[in-house]
């Protein structure tokens, strides 16, 4: 990575497709192939999302990633960008789709007047972070509760967060769980994820949510879900 070309950098802090498909089984344990290709669809979706803002990108997964915690690993991150001479480092991941270039936009546009920016997820965590230079701490960012439900209370009700001009944007929904990725399909416009969603769904999970995805594709007249099921769910 090199010398800072704006005073903002989009930090897309996450794991590569495969080691997300190691930790996460939304396509049930026979469909770990199938949760990678639709992280690498994620990821490419993130990517396409954080160029269209204009601002610098910096992909930072596993292999760049420096540290034994995730909260050392994370801060590390940002101070690095700090370091290249950025003002300003807002951080997404790759399993929020319903982030758009508008939400970044408006994010890179209220850091301009804030220290320290949040995007709350409905699972009490971030799916968005920014934060000014003179703002960060680097022993602070690392203690707080990285992966914990209590997340975005402790930043914003501690001390971590004292004396800090701070926003936060909409609240979004993460991908971390099959109930989560069929609520995705139920609401999302993107027919593309949408369709590899539904059909993988049909192939790879319990009768619940094959009964859910069918009736989901009955309710929006997609006929081409319901003229022939997989043998696998004709046999569940």
């Amino acid at each position: 990575m090199g010398q800072a070309k704006t005073n903002t950098a989009i930090l897309i802090f996450s794991l590569s497709a495969r080691r997300e498909a190691e930790r996460k089984t939304l396509f049930g344990k026979r469909g770990k192939k199938t949760t990678e290709s639709f992280f690498d669809m994620l990821i490419e979706l993130t990517k396409t999302t954080a160029s269209r803002t204009g601002a610098d990108v910096v992909v930072v997964d596993e292999h760049q990633q420096k540290g034994r915690s995730f909260g050392e690993r994370y801060a590390n991150a940002f101070q690095g960008l700090f370091n290249q001479g950025y003002d300003k480092v807002i951080s997404i991941g790759n399993d929020t789709p319903d982030l758009t270039s508008d939400i970044l936009a408006e994010a890179i546009e209220r850091m301009q007047q804030n220290d320290l920016l949040v995007g709350p997820s409905s699972d009490g965590g971030v799916y968005l972070l920014g934060m000014h230079r003179e703002f960060f701490e680097l022993d602070k960012f690392k203690a707080l509760p990285w992966l914990q439900s209590d997340l975005l209370k402790t930043m914003l009700n501690g001390s971590f967060s004292k004396g800090a001009r701070a926003y936060c944007l909409e609240e979004l929904s993460d991908i971390d769980t099959v109930r989560q990725l069929l609520q995705f399909a139920y609401s999302s416009e993107d027919a593309v994820l949408v369709d590899f969603i539904l059909t993988h769904l049909l192939v790879y999970t319990d009768r619940t949510f094959k009964g859910a995805v069918l009736l989901y594709a009955n309710e929006h007249s997609l006929s081409s879900y319901l003229r022939g099921p997989p043998a696998s769910f004709i046999a569940a």
